[in-house]
């Protein structure tokens, strides 16, 4: 009995030691929705698309993003997963300080994108806000902000 036991602890040591050699003492990155690939049967799933999903933003919470992919980056190993940040957000300001190059965040994807691009045509029109409409472009045209379904079709392709 004793000897079983014994087994049944070295066994359990030995998927710690395994566990701690692929994640270390790092602290959890908190994402919403992650896709991995499977790799070589003796390692773990690589990390392939990291995903923040904020249906709104506020100033607070787009930090939380860009300070996600920044732990992200610097928690690596190996090649960087692509992390995103998926929103309902229709403001365009709100979406440059997610989308507007830090870095930290590859792109955001908008669940409707057509829509916003016309409520934002619509909107931002007058000129006290056209700077607003033109920002707005150069992040879709720079493919800062992307629609929702290339993200589906990233993912599947990694199928």
């Amino acid at each position: 009995m004793i000897s079983a036991v014994e087994t049944s602890v070295d066994a359990a040591d030995a998927v710690l030691r395994k566990l701690l050699d692929e994640i270390g003492d790092e602290s959890l990155l908190g994402l919403d929705l992650t896709v991995a690939r499977q790799g070589r049967l003796d390692r773990l799933p690589t990390l392939e698309v990291g995903l923040s999903l904020k249906w709104s933003l506020r100033t607070d919470r787009a930090q939380d993003c860009r300070s996600q992919g920044a732990k992200m980056s610097a928690l690596r190993r190996g090649r960087m997963p692509h992390f995103a940040v998926v929103t309902m957000e229709p403001r365009p300001y709100m979406l440059n300080l997610l989308g507007g190059g830090s870095g930290d965040v590859d792109c955001v994807y908008h669940l409707d994108l057509p829509a916003l691009t016309t409520a934002v045509d619509a909107v931002y029109s007058t000129p006290a806000r056209v700077r607003g409409r033109d920002q707005f472009r150069r992040l879709v045209d720079q493919r800062r902000i992307r629609d929702y379904d290339e993200l589906v079709a990233e993912i599947q392709a990694l199928g």
